[in-house]
Formats: C-alpha cells, sequence, structure tokens
C-alpha cells in the first residue's frame, strides 16, 4: 500500500524535481501539493495523510509560521502522520529534535539522501501499519439485516455483483452489505490489506495462497486455501499485486 503524501512547497522547480525523484520509488501517491502553511495544516488535519515533506521555509513566519511550525503543529496533533522536513541551510539537530520531525535532509536533492529518507518513512509507514492492524483487527459493518461486528481476518473478499455487494468469509458464509459503494469500502479496508484487484473485488491479500497466471491469454486469478472458486485479477493490477504480495507474505505460491 502506497503512502498517501504530501508536499508543502512554495518554489514550483523543486516541488517539480522533488515529484520526479519520488516517483522513482513508486511508494508514494501524492495527494496534494502546498505552497502555503495554513492550507497544508487544514488539508492534512481533515484528510487521511500518511506523509509529509516540508520545505522549511515555506511560509511567512510573521503571519503562518514556516516550515518548522507545520513540522511540530503536526508532531501533536497528527503524530501519525511522518515528516521529512528539508532546508538549504544546515539547521542545528536541536531545531529537528524541537519539530519533532521523522527525518531532515539539506538541499540541493542528493539521490543517496533521499534513498535513506525514503527507506526511513517506509519502514516506520510499516510499524504504524502493524501497530493498527494488531490493535483493531474488528470492524462495524451495515448488512441487509442491521449493523454486525466482523472479524477482518475472517474475510476472503468483497464481490459487488447484480448491483450488490457481498463480503464472502473464511468458512464460506456470504453477508449482503448496505449502503456502500465500492469506493468506500476499498477506502475503508485499505489499511486491513485489503486491495483492488479488479472493478467488482476487493480480496485479503493475506489470505491469498496462490495466483494463477495463463500469459498468453492474459488470464490472471486469485486462489484462495478452503475456497473453491477464484477471484480475477485485472491485467492493469497484476503486476501491483504480485509486488505487494512478494514484500508481505512469503509463503505465497507464484
Amino acid at each position: 500500500m502506497k503512502m498517501k503524501l504530501v508536499l508543502v512547497e512554495n518554489d514550483e522547480t523543486l516541488c517539480t524535481e522533488l515529484k520526479e525523484l519520488l516517483a522513482f520509488y513508486n511508494v508514494f501517491d501524492i495527494v496534494h501539493t502546498f505552497d502555503g502553511i495554513n492550507e497544508a495544516n487544514k488539508y492534512i488535519c481533515l484528510n487521511e495523510v500518511d506523509a509529509v515533506f516540508i520545505n522549511i521555509k515555506t511560509g511567512n513566519p510573521r503571519y503562518s509560521g514556516d516550515g518548522s511550525f507545520l513540522a511540530y503543529n503536526l508532531s501533536q496533533i497528527k503524530p501519525d502522520v511522518l515528516v521529512a522536513l528539508y532546508s538549504e541551510e544546515k539547521l542545528e539537530a536541536g531545531l529537528v529534535f524541537d519539530c519533532c520531525c521523522d527525518e531532515y535532509f539539506r538541499l540541493p536533492f542528493d539521490n543517496r539522501v533521499l534513498q535513506r529518507v525514503v527507506k526511513r518513512l517506509q519502514y516506520l509507514f510499516e510499524l504504524l501499519q502493524y501497530k493498527r492492524l494488531s490493535v483493531n483487527r474488528s470492524m462495524m459493518i451495515k448488512t441487509r439485516n442491521g449493523y454486525q461486528l466482523v472479524d477482518i481476518d475472517k474475510v476472503l473478499f468483497i464481490e459487488r455483483t447484480d448491483r450488490k455487494n457481498k463480503m464472502v468469509m473464511v468458512d464460506g458464509k456470504e453477508m449482503l452489505l448496505s449502503g456502500y459503494s465500492m469506493n468506500e469500502l476499498e477506502q475503508i479496508l485499505e489499511g486491513y490489506n485489503f486491495y483492488r484487484c479488479y472493478q467488482s473485488f476487493i480480496v485479503n491479500l493475506s489470505k491469498v495462497s496462490y495466483v494463477r497466471a495463463d500469459n498468453e491469454a492474459k488470464n490472471f486469478a486469485l486462489i484462495f486455501d478452503g475456497y473453491a472458486g477464484e477471484v480475477m485479477v485485472s491485467r492493469e493490477k497484476y503486476t501491483e499485486v504480485l509486488q505487494l504480495l512478494k514484500s508481505k507474505y512469503a509463503k505465497l505460491t507464484l
């Protein structure tokens, strides 16, 4: 799963350069860019954001604070948001510590330094994901018969068929969901290692045991232990699904 990233940079050239460099790692989904502190702070506080890169010189200290102010403010209000602060000048370690940022580097952009920063943020993000998953593995979901508490580990996949969304469980039971679009379900379940592998399927990646691939026919599918059927994977999503499975689940048969 990619990190939802916000860039806070008022120099258009630097912003474009940073976007291009980060795209190489394929671990970020840049959801927004800002050239001001107040707008960035409001957006991050009201939306789901995993990480933010901030140029310390962005903003006006007299009116909105600079990048260090935003970094510190996020550490108090949204402590799970990972912050990478950067500057043209060398900063004292004490200032970096006071800002509570997770990473710091100097301009100009250096590929080796940026690689270190990205790896560090990715490592911290995975730790946070593990923490969230271990703390809460149940969710309340609305079905045709009312609200029901569902154990996430017992869900195989969600399928949309005949304009209805059904949740298929490990024991073969099915529940018809009510009031959700597939896009909404995708957002709800994304943090639980679910992935939308096809327009009509959202699968629990931790339950996949086998990947069937017919390269000639360009036909791909996921298979689960104890389940007779299979779930189709779109051609566009096949490579990404494999990367996710290889990085997370060593027992998978490919």
